[in-house]
Formats: C-alpha cells, structure tokens, sequence
C-alpha cells in the first residue's frame, strides 16, 4: 500500500483552506483518521481507495499526497556485488549494445549508471534519442571509446573519450558534459574492453515540461514561438516583466527618472528597476555559456590532470563542467588518509560516489546521528543525502558526482528573495500546522 505524507497533506489542507471536517464530509472518509494524520510524525500506511478519495477531495492528484521514496536515509551504500546483479543487457541496432548497472540511490529518483561498451570498433553505433536528464559521462577505461552526437560526423559529433594509460590512473578518462535531448551513443575505440559512468541527472526543465504539457496547444505554441524569436533574451525577459505589471519600456523608464534607452543596460538601473518594480535584475544579466555544436562540453585527461590540487587531506581533480549546467558537477579524487586527518565534511545537495580503486572507508553521521562506517572496494557507490556529515579515509580512488536535485542553484536564488529564508525554512519543516482553523 501507499504511504500518505503527512506534511504534504496538511500543506494542501491549507492551500485548499479546508478543515478536517470538511475535508472529511468532500472525501467520505473518517474524520478520525484525518485527525490522526495531522498528529503524524511520519508516513502514514493508507489504502489506494482512500487515497484517491483525499486527492479528490483536495483537487490533486494522489502522486501530490505520495511519501518520497529516501525519505530520511542519510546514506545509501551498494557493494560491487550487489551493482553487478543489476545488470541489464540492452539490445540495440540488432546486436548486445550495452550492458548497463545501477549505482546506489534511492528508490523512485534519477541515479548514475554504469556501462560497459560492447559495440565494436568496426561499427558505427546507433544513435538514441537524447533525454531530457543533463549527464556527466566518464570513461573508466581500461580501453578508448568512441562517442557520437549527431547523424553527420564531424569533431563535434564524433570522438575519442580516451582512457588514461598514463599517471595518475585515479583519473580515470576523459569526461564531458552533454544537455537535455542531446542524442549519443558509443563504441569501442580498439580491442581494450572499456566502461562508462553516466551520471544523469534531475533536470531543473522537468516540473515545467510536465507544466507545459497541460497547457492548450495555441497557447504553448505562443510560448515556444516567444522563446524562438529570441524571447530569453534581457532585453525581451525584461519586456515581459514590464508587461506583467502594466509598464512599457517608456512608463518603467519614466518612473525611474531614466532614459528609455538605457533599459536593460545599465546594471544600476536594473537593480533600481527590481527595488521599483519587484523584479529579479539578476534574471536580465547575459548567461555565461562554454558548449560545442551540439551544447557539450568536454575535458580531456591532460585537462583534469592540469587542474589537480589539494583537497584537505585529499587530492582532486576536476571533471567537465559547465556554466550553463551549475548544478551538474564532478571530481576525481584521490583518498590516501589516515583516520585522525580526515575531518568530516558535507556538500549542500545530494552525492553520488563511485570506488574506482582501493578500499576506502565511507564513515558518516546516520538518521539518528550516530556514528557510522563501510568498507567499499573498485565498483562500490554510494549515495550521500544534502548536508549529511562524511567522509572517506584509507587508501583508494573515488569518483564524486553532485547535482541540485534537492539543494540547486534554482533553490538558493529563491532562498535570496525570501523573506527571512532560515525562519521560513524552520517554519515549513515537517509543518503539520493548520493555517488557523478551529477543529
């Protein structure tokens, strides 16, 4: 059976202005029950029909009312052995294509994989058809790949992720970074077997593709059309500002004391437009943007190994990044440590670790803030929750991988706007409060 969240229900209790009793007398179900539920410290085991009884009655769909699966795991952890009885062999253009194996992650949510390349080198691989999920991609060797982006090969759409045979083999590979709906596929480079870690994740587009496709279709086609003219560009974002809240370019100017023709310009003028107007200026300054033809961005092993340094007890080098994907991010790190050198540590989204070498120990603080530990070797990942204390010791090699599934750049520009964001935060945790209704 399903598990009701209960924060998330009272939430829409709220937002629906409903008392318990009215939602009761709407959804035919127990008052009592309903009751119980706001008194819940935890998921709540709830029948499918029930469920749907609720969400009717609040005006949402069930998946709104839905316990995240994860929900108050500190770590995840998963052993060599237990990722390779994930195996699933993919067939594709009519041979064995790949065979691909589940990091650690939580159940219901985007996790890395890995892939060993079967397609030959004498075969030019099947495209896919892209995803919407951004992706680190690392090649783990031991042998070259070949990656292709497009149906015309050119330096864009078709090269050589090499392995690193050289130094510093915890630098496993060249690495790139590849957008949303970018179509890719690969092949061996040689006779050297080689692997590939995919480290796909949330797209910070999904809630408003899922939004856009309940739109009517005239309407997303003038959205989209907007956005093809160019629409994203200050000039336009700000226009649409304006718009929204009945100024011109002339009337918001004027407003200012400001000639029209300095909007967006100057950025003293745009910040005295947001104090003004309630508008976000840092939403109307240009993106910094480092991608190919095809928006991929790549590192070669001589350019990670160009940026090592030190760490804390650690050395580090860095993967493909890009500014225009700054939740997406990624290290090659060395771990050679001894207990009393490590201290803990925390990063301010969720992460993901691979073991390349090695048999490092992951320690970190668990659920109940207790102490706890585990021992992983090459194939060995885990998953670390937002802000959970850890770290690694021993001697190994481990790939690290963040996104802003939970923590993203989107959330702390938010946080920027809101108003006292800690108290907020506070306020909104596990908040089984009514708006102020009596019972």
């Amino acid at each position: 059976m399903p598990n009701l969240d209960p924060f998330k229900f009272v939430r829409w209790m709220n937002a629906r202005k409903l008392t318990p009793g009215r939602l009761a007398e709407l959804a035919g179900v127990d008052q009592a029950f309903l009751e119980s539920t706001l008194h819940a410290s935890g998921p709540v085991e709830i029948d499918d029909e029930r469920l749907g009884r609720l969400a009717t009655g609040l005006a949402v769909e069930t998946g709104r009312l839905i316990a995240a699966a994860g929900a108050g795991r500190a770590v995840l952890v998963r052993s060599a052995e237990e990722m390779y009885r994930t195996r699933r062999p993919i067939q594709r253009d009519g041979i064995h294509f790949y065979d691909y194996y589940s990091m650690a992650g939580p159940e219901g949510r985007v996790a890395p994989v890995i892939l060993d390349i079967l397609c030959p080198a004498d075969r030019l691989p099947a495209l896919n058809n892209g995803h919407l999920e951004p992706a680190i991609t690392v090649n783990l060797g031991p042998g070259d790949i070949h990656g292709r982006w497009g149906e015309e090969l050119s330096d864009d759409t078709w090269r050589v992720l090499a392995a690193n045979t050289g130094a510093d083999r915890w630098i496993t590979g060249d690495s790139y970074v590849e957008p949303s709906y970018c179509p890719h596929s690969y092949a061996l480079a040689g006779d050297v077997p080689a692997r590939i870690v995919s480290y796909t994740a949330d797209s910070n587009l999904a809630a408003l593709i899922e939004e856009n496709n309940t739109w009517p279709e005239p309407a997303f086609e003038r959205w989209s059309q907007f956005i093809e003219k160019g629409g994203l560009a200050p000039e336009e974002l700000l226009r649409l500002a304006l718009a929204r809240r009945g100024y011109t370019d002339e009337t918001a100017a004027a407003r200012l004391g400001v000639d029209p023709g300095s909007l967006p310009a100057s950025l003293d003028t745009l910040r005295a437009l947001g104090a003004e107007l309630g508008i976000d200026y840092r939403l109307l300054l240009p993106a910094v943007r480092r991608h190919d033809a095809v928006g991929k961005t790549c590192r070669t092993v001589e350019e990670s190994r160009e940026s090592i340094r030190p760490f804390g007890p650690y050395e580090v080098a860095s993967m493909a990044g890009a500014p225009h994907l700054p939740d997406l991010s990624g290290l090659f790190v060395k771990v050679a440590a001894d207990d009393g050198d490590v201290p803990m540590r925390h990063d301010d989204n969720e992460t993901h670790y691979l073991v390349t070498d090695g048999e490092p120990h992951l320690d970190w603080v668990d659920e109940r803030g207790e102490p706890a530990t585990a021992r992983l070797s090459a194939d060995g990942s885990a998953w670390v929750a937002p802000f959970v204390a850890h770290r690694w010791r021993g001697t190994g090699a481990v790939l690290k991988f963040n996104s802003g599934g939970h923590v993203g750049y989107l959330d702390l520009f938010e946080l920027t706007n809101t108003y006292e964001p800690a108290a907020t935060l506070r306020r909104g945790h596990r908040d089984l409060s009514g708006w102020g209704y009596q019972r």
